[in-house]
């Protein structure tokens, strides 16, 4: 049986958890804020159309991007009247001063929010987990009974373990378990490996809390989690209106103060597009058996972690209410694709339904309205699919006043659909950011330590002096002639002695011997100008690298190395005007800001770093940080992530990247604990993300208008098209996908006809014939 959720009605008793969904078609946040402005959602809330009463009550969202939006839409709904409005936070940025200082708050709860010590640092953190591994990993009980190729024991490996072991301190942080529990896996059962991890565990379990009491600090997860419970015992003392809206609840800490606030008679919870249509069998079949402690796979009596509802399933089962007692603030949009997809992406365990699901006699129509608005690109390879990508966001804003997007986890492909728009001068937002490794300052920071540690080897001394950041000491491109010159004299023949010294010398020995070249190398050619600025060049890079290259073997600290790399990257990126090109821009403020932290870091100087690991190490410390572009504001096309797209009302969306291993992304197995330990601890499966990642397909399908994307090979290697896309091709059937695949083509077509000349003619053979004086003397 369907079990469906009407309008909202007059009234609703007191006595019942409020909660509201706004179907996935519907535009999230106006009907939100039109809802609550018309008194739908707290009782007798706003009372007044005072100026002043919308300021009493709270909003809770997802994330910042969603408060902002909410904020416009607010001005926008106003219309010109002047009101305060409510106060809009993000769930995971709870206020500690509105709990300490509220007027409803009690002596202790005020006490305990003051008295909340700091989260520890995370490049703090990471550091001392990663050196905490490595006093492991070379420990003479683990290289004995293991050796070095079961354990990593490089500063940069050992950085990577700690930012798994991290996350894995997260996870039992916000899923609750207690680390005791670790006493209860028993070792004799497990691979030898996971007997290795599990004994470190074990002794991380009671290192780290004194490590952390040594600087009265406590995990951010678990501050996170303190100030959230915090602030629902504030909330369940007060009596101003609070409304949590978008969430799914998928975090213990996130879910229990939903509950809190569906709970109060002045509360409300507003769910993003909880799935109505799929029958009741099959939405128990997503919660599993409860009874049931093999979790490893999707069958009978196991939960579906990866299915795009688990975690509302999970929060209204806790609440105890039924999806049919949930209230629907709007009507689902015309074309009616919320019942495809929920079909689609129904549990794998029940998809036997789906047969009887395509005989029913409303089945078609529904089918045929649903994916009428939808077409599917399947391009040979990224760039294709970037081109036919922003042919169809080109074509979306001929149309006066129509917004679209291209939503992907791909940042590769969103950079190429960027430079893709440049060439029709279309202005994009791009709010999805790039790791600050792969951004432009942080490249040229990977190339200086990498040339300067690995004695100026000619592929990448070339990469760092044809940078766009290079100066010097002088005018960007004032080195171009002496770049080429030392390309054409030594880079591409017999390598030089490593450092700047070689290749000074290399120069020198080979301008000696230049008249001895037969006259057909062209290297003969090179004049003394050219000479003498390229040795200019020498001199200029190797004071400039001189801090790095003239390091000590050995170990050094880690504080010291980011200093001279510091120290470095100025003096390459300095002009004729002492101004630094690294800093300048977005990506350089981060760089510079990581660096300062790695070099005021206690952690960082007690940590010793080999000369040749540090440039490997310098990466993977910058990896996990994302620098985000300035949001250019009024533009009618834009690019998304998936976390940025959420709560977004968009007429035209792509949803690019769709293949498995990006959409979604792959699932990651945990170097600490294997699926089993996992299991038994309590925590998620991989697969969870999986979920995720379902519900924002979900999500994003309820736009007017939907362009799926995809490249059938990646670097030369076959993709396999998302599970997501699969299903729904299952299910609609070979016609209409097929009408689906038409309708996304065209913009195929469109984009291979862009470059293809009308007219092919044969360039006539090269005649050069230049004048006399022009002609080389020798």
């Amino acid at each position: 049986m369907v079990t469906r959720v009407s309008v909202y009605p007059s009234g609703m008793p007191a006595s019942r958890p409020r909660v509201f969904n706004i179907p996935a078609s519907a535009p999230f946040l106006p009907v939100l804020i039109d809802a609550l402005r018309a008194g739908k959602l707290v009782p007798g809330f706003p009372a007044t159309r005072d100026p002043l009463e919308l300021a009493r009550a709270t909003l809770y969202l997802p994330t910042r991007r969603a408060c902002r939006l909410a904020r416009d839409v607010f001005l926008a709904t106003l219309d010109g009247d002047a009101a305060v409005l409510p106060r809009i936070v993000p769930l995971g940025d709870i206020d500690e001063d509105e709990i300490a200082f509220a007027e409803a708050a009690t002596g202790e709860l005020a006490e305990a929010a003051l008295a909340l010590p700091e989260a520890i640092a995370p490049l703090e953190r990471r550091l001392l987990l990663a050196e905490l591994i490595l006093q492991w990993a070379n420990s003479p009980e683990v290289r004995g009974a293991a050796g070095s190729p079961l354990i990593a024991n490089t500063p940069s490996a050992a950085l990577g373990l700690a930012d798994d072991l991290a996350r894995l301190m997260d996870d039992m942080t916000t899923r609750q378990v207690s680390w005791d529990r670790l006493d209860g896996l028993v070792p004799d059962d497990l691979d030898p490996y996971w007997q290795f991890s599990l004994r470190f565990l074990k002794i991380a379990r009671e290192t780290w809390p004194g490590i952390r009491a040594e600087r009265d600090a406590i995990e951010a997860a678990e501050r996170r989690d303190r100030l959230i419970e915090a602030e629902a015992k504030r909330l369940a003392n007060s009596d101003a209106p609070v409304i949590a809206a978008g969430s799914t609840g998928s975090m213990p800490a996130t879910a229990k103060l939903l509950a809190t606030i569906a709970g109060l008679a002045h509360g409300a919870v507003v769910l993003p597009g909880l799935d109505t249509d799929l029958d009741d069998a099959s939405w128990q079949r997503i919660g599993g058996d409860a009874n049931d402690k093999n979790q490893e796979r999707t069958y009978d009596g196991a939960p579906a972690a990866g299915h795009a509802q688990f975690a509302m399933q999970a929060w209204l089962t806790r609440i105890g209410i039924a999806r049919g007692e949930v209230v629907a603030l709007a009507a689902p949009a015309p074309h009616g694709r919320e019942m495809l997809v929920s079909e689609a992406l129904r549990p794998a365990a029940t998809t036997d339904r789906w047969q009887a699901r395509r005989n029913t006699k409303d089945f078609d129509a529904v089918a045929d309205k649903a994916l009428a608005s939808v077409g599917m690109i399947e391009a040979a390879n990224p760039e294709e699919e970037a081109l036919a990508i922003a042919v169809a966001l080109r074509e979306a804003v001929e149309t006066e006043n129509k917004t679209a997007a291209l939503v992907t986890p791909d940042r590769a492909l969103a950079r190429r659909v960027v430079a893709a728009l440049e060439r029709w001068q279309v202005p994009v937002d791009d709010s999805g950011g790039d790791a600050l490794a792969d951004t432009q300052a942080g490249v040229f920071a990977r190339l200086a330590a990498e040339a300067a540690l690995g004695g100026l080897e000619p592929v990448t001394l070339l990469a760092l002096l044809k940078h766009p950041l290079l100066r010097l000491g002088a005018a960007v491109g004032a080195h171009n002639v002496a770049i080429a010159t030392l390309e054409r004299a030594l880079l591409r023949g017999p390598r030089a002695r490593p450092g700047s010294n070689g290749l000074a010398h290399a120069l020198a020995t080979f301008r000696e011997n230049r008249d001895s070249l037969h006259r057909s190398d062209p290297r003969w050619l090179i004049d003394d100008d050219e000479f003498d600025v390229a040795a200019e060049l020498i001199a200029r890079l190797g004071a400039a690298l001189a801090p790095l290259e003239n390091l000590k073997r050995g170990d050094h600290p880690l504080a010291g190395l980011a200093k001279c790399h510091r120290d470095a990257i100025e003096a390459l990126g300095k002009d004729a005007e002492g101004k630094v090109a690294t800093f300048a821009e977005t990506d350089g403020v981060a760089l510079a800001d990581s660096l300062e932290k790695l070099m005021l870091s206690p952690s960082a100087a007690g940590l010793a770093v080999g000369k040749a690991d540090y440039a490997e190490l310098f990466r993977a410390t910058i990896g996990e940080r994302v620098v985000r572009r300035p949001e250019i504001r009024d533009v009618r096309v834009r690019i998304f992530g998936p976390l940025e797209a959420r709560l977004q009302s968009i007429d035209r969306v792509v949803l690019g990247g769709l293949n498995e291993g990006t959409w979604p992304g792959e699932t990651r197995s945990d170097p600490w604990l294997s699926r089993p330990m996992r299991r038994d601890l309590g925590l998620d499966p991989p697969e969870r993300r999986i979920g995720l990642s379902a519900h924002d397909f979900a999500q994003l399908l309820g736009a007017k208008e939907v362009i799926l994307a995809r490249a059938a090979k990646v670097a030369g290697a076959p993709t396999v098209t998302s599970r997501f896309v699969q299903r729904i091709a299952a299910l609609a059937g070979s016609e209409r996908w097929t009408a689906a695949l038409r309708r996304g083509n065209q913009y195929l077509d469109y984009a291979r006809a862009l470059d293809h000349p009308a007219q092919v003619k044969a360039a006539a053979r090269p005649a050069p014939k230049p004048p006399l004086a022009a002609r080389p003397a020798r």
